[in-house]
């Protein structure tokens, strides 16, 4: 019985990290515009309020563009930009703003962070409890410039 237990939620978050991968490409993708995919994104199923850090490699006189997606129903997503040393680089402040392009002086790598706010309703504590519980895909893919 545990056995079937521990498949069945492998199988469950399996499907859900699929369902985010296909949510990127349809709709993260576009958002690159003229730049051309790296072949590098990165996708989770986030909560407001939680936050999805991962590192990614930059080269040197590379022109850039990194493109931030979610799902409507969490908002306007923050994403920040750290060098190694966790010196901001870039921050949207959680604007409506889904990408940003820059060019690196020197090979490096960057931390890209994904935040879901939190909600900012202060209904009752039924509907703070809805909000809280639900979830959707959130996606950072990275372009570069020929």
């Amino acid at each position: 019985m545990r056995l079937l237990i521990i498949l069945f939620s492998l199988f469950f978050i399996s499907n859900t990290n699929a369902q985010c991968r296909g949510f990127a490409k349809e709709y993260c993708k576009k958002l690159l515009g003229n730049y051309v995919a790296t072949g590098e994104s990165n996708t989770s199923e986030l909560k407001p309020g939680e936050k999805h850090q991962f590192m990614a490699t930059f080269y040197k006189g590379q022109h850039y563009r990194i493109a931030v997606c979610s799902d409507e129903s969490l908002g306007n997503i923050q994403f920040t930009i750290r060098n190694a040393k966790r010196q901001l680089y870039f921050d949207n402040h959680g604007e409506a703003i889904n990408n940003f392009d820059f060019r690196v002086s020197t090979t490096q790598q960057l931390i890209i962070s994904l935040i879901v706010p939190k909600s900012s309703t202060n209904n009752s504590e039924n509907d703070t409890k809805e909000n809280e519980e639900k979830s959707g895909c959130v996606s950072a893919i990275t372009g570069f410039r020929l």
